[in-house]
């Protein structure tokens, strides 16, 4: 995996950075823990980390219909999950794998335990569950926070502004 590439916010970013189907993994489990430990916490982040169709890797590097298929399932069954319209490139042709493919060596529990947006692709796997919808407000970053509070004050210190200036002619008026 390239060192100064950063950690991929969309599936579309883990599609463009791998070249091995071990980079792709690698990759997609950076994209996981963005998700479970960035800003996507609601559907709409979610639906953009998830919309923009990736580049087909079939020809890209050995074993790459696996991943299209796995990025494929990851997404439909993210989208079903969350509550989200399915992205449209998930139905593309490549999503199919021709043969299945068993993540692991366990293939009775992966036939049984495997989502059916998998199961329908030929991918046999248990994914990382990345849907945690939080209620509320999204996260804020500290950039933002600062700037709305340097807003808010701007117009408090207005406010006063004018107070000031109307006591002032009140005063002036001989009112006060």
């Amino acid at each position: 995996m390239k060192e100064n590439t950063q950690r991929p916010k969309t599936l579309r970013e883990v599609a463009k950075q791998s070249s091995s189907l071990e980079e792709f993994g690698l990759l997609l489990r950076e994209w996981i823990h963005e998700v479970i430990r960035g800003d996507i916490s609601n559907r709409p982040a979610l639906k953009r980390a998830i919309e923009d169709a990736p580049r087909k890797l079939k020809n890209q590097f050995h074993e790459g219909e696996i991943a299209d298929a796995y990025l494929s399932s990851y997404a439909e069954w993210i989208a079903d999950k969350a509550g989200i319209d399915r992205p449209i490139w998930v139905q593309r042709k490549s999503a199919y794998l021709e043969f299945p493919w068993f993540s692991d060596n366990a293939r009775s529990s992966l036939l049984i335990d495997t989502p059916a947006s998998f199961r329908q692709r030929g991918v046999f796997t248990i994914p990382e569950n990345v849907v945690r919808l939080r209620r509320g407000r999204p996260r804020v970053s500290s950039e933002q926070k600062r700037e709305k509070a340097r807003i808010r004050d701007q117009r408090y210190r207005a406010k006063i502004r004018e107070k000031l200036k109307k006591l002032c002619e009140l005063e002036q008026a001989g009112l006060l």
